[in-house]
């Protein structure tokens, strides 16, 4: 490939009554192939911090941190398999997926009925005796996400269950029917899990900016996924933009600007060089 240069930016921004900050990576080569990479730790779920991880990524080795990992291969596969896409369908959280784990059972309840939601994320919140009451009460409901607190019997759990924490923690608890894999390359790292046969391979977002969006939704073409809603539909919970121009959501599927310019005033450059 030749020279690249390399350029690092950080960002903050509000979201969710807080702020979520994160890096952005950029190369391009000298015959002018860009690529992106973004490295945003997530508070409470990342074992690194940002200061760790961008610690490691300017220094430029083999990198233990998974969110260093996925930046990293995500701006080299740009540049090794350049690829731009339209739109890819996504689940809207808080409307197709609906964050519980933190409610009671009663509030749970109130806050699913009415909606036309496709699943729930439970967060490994709960027993096994309120977990199976909830799930009476929505039977119709496509996935039941981490329903149980690690403690309990999973084994008795019997309605459809999607899987995401559980895959980072080591061994996979015993639902008897187990209909997707939640996959978080910020949260795994990379190489990604292998797929498992009969078992739905959906890539998920940890609240990255909306080119980090982008990346998860180009990986889903390259390691050519089924054409299934991925769970990406997090960009409308940012209040400020980082871009020109913004991705927008229509008919189930989320449609990505042409061109990717960052708003300058919303970035600070922190390395800026030629590798």
């Amino acid at each position: 490939m030749g020279n690249l240069k390399r350029t690092i930016y950080t960002y903050s921004r509000p979201f969710n009554g807080g702020k979520r900050e994160g890096a952005l990576i950029r190369l391009e080569t000298q015959n002018g192939v860009i690529g992106w990479g973004e490295v945003a730790p997530l508070p409470g779920f990342s074992k690194e911090t940002l200061e760790e991880a961008l610690e490691d990524l300017i220094e430029g080795g083999d990198s233990f941190y998974p969110s260093v990992q996925w930046g990293r291969a995500a701006a080299m596969l740009d540049l090794m398999q350049p690829m731009e896409i339209n739109s890819i369908p996504v689940r809207i959280l808080e409307k197709e997926k609906i964050k519980v784990g933190h409610l009671t059972l009663k509030e749970a309840i109130q806050k699913v009925e009415g909606t036309d939601c496709l699943g729930v994320d439970m967060n490994q919140k709960w027993n096994l005796e309120e977990a199976i009451a909830f799930a009476k009460h929505f039977p119709k409901l496509e996935y039941f996400e981490e329903p149980l607190m690690p403690t309990e019997d999973a084994s008795t759990f019997p309605y459809p269950v999607a899987l995401d924490e559980s895959l980072r923690e080591g061994e996979i608890p015993p639902y008897p029917s187990i209909k997707s894999h939640i996959i978080k390359p910020t949260l795994h790292g990379y190489p990604l899990p292998k797929k498992v046969k009969g078992v739905d391979f959906i890539l998920s977002s940890s609240y990255e900016s909306e080119l980090g969006i982008y990346q998860l939704a180009k990986l889903s073409h390259r390691l050519k996924l089924p054409l299934k809603p991925m769970g990406l539909g997090t960009s409308h919970l940012f209040e400020e933009p980082l871009f020109e121009k913004e991705p927008h959501y229509k008919n189930g599927y989320l449609y990505f600007p042409s061109e990717w310019r960052l708003k300058m005033d919303k970035v600070q450059v922190i390395l800026d060089e030629c590798i």
